[in-house]
């Protein structure tokens, strides 16, 4: 089974796991580094989750049993318990309804899985083993931290403040694609991200010679 690469946007979405243990304290973490908003439902709930509800907002507990009721509104749903069979008709009750749903550890159950990603600002890389090898996606995780470097999440940003004044300034496909890769170029050869000023004077120089 392979997955299709998708990046989803989930600043301030409704999502729930269910389970309060280590494994759904990873899941919550990676939902909330997202911008998610998280409600955890559990019969017990760990000092870890406990914790990171101090730290948040964006994370609800409710340490009770699960209901169908409350797979209503979420965008996606991660069962982390240790009931079998409550993950598979947590599952069940996902597809049904069209929910992307996670059951950890049962590759069978679910309808998305969780990359092993690296993340530096809005800029992300990802790795899926379509569930064959967490190891080895994690083993690339961590080569990709020699290029995925924090001045590349700077980069990004400044990149995407100019994004639309470079679109104006270069209207045709070809010039604006040079002008993308010699500024790139330009940055990366920069001590640091290049200033607003020095993108305009480059963006200038660039417009004048192509």
């Amino acid at each position: 089974m392979a997955y299709f690469p998708m990046f989803v946007d989930l600043t301030d979405s409704n999502c729930l796991v269910i389970g309060g243990g280590e494994v759904a304290l990873r899941k919550v973490n990676v939902l909330l580094d997202f911008g998610a908003k998280v409600h955890v439902i559990a019969k017990e709930i760990g000092m870890g989750l406990a914790a990171l509800s101090e730290e948040t907002d964006h994370l609800v507990l409710e340490q009770r049993d699960f209901t169908p009721f409350d797979l209503q509104d979420r965008k996606l749903v991660v069962s982390a318990t240790d009931d079998s069979e409550l993950n598979a008709q947590v599952s069940a009750m996902c597809k049904e309804g069209k929910i992307p749903v996670n059951v950890v550890d049962n590759q069978a159950l679910c309808t998305f899985i969780f990359p092993s990603y690296l993340k530096e600002q809005n800029l992300v890389g990802a790795f899926c083993s379509s569930g064959n090898s967490p190891s080895l996606t994690q083993f690339l995780r961590n080569k990709e931290k020699e290029v995925l470097t924090p001045k590349l999440g700077e980069l990004n940003e400044m990149l995407g403040r100019w994004r639309q004044p470079i679109m104006e300034l270069f209207p045709d496909e070809a010039p604006r694609r040079s002008a993308f890769e010699q500024l790139i170029d330009y940055a990366l050869c920069y001590d640091g991200v290049p200033t607003d000023e020095e993108v305009e004077e480059l963006l200038m120089s660039i417009s004048m010679t192509l």
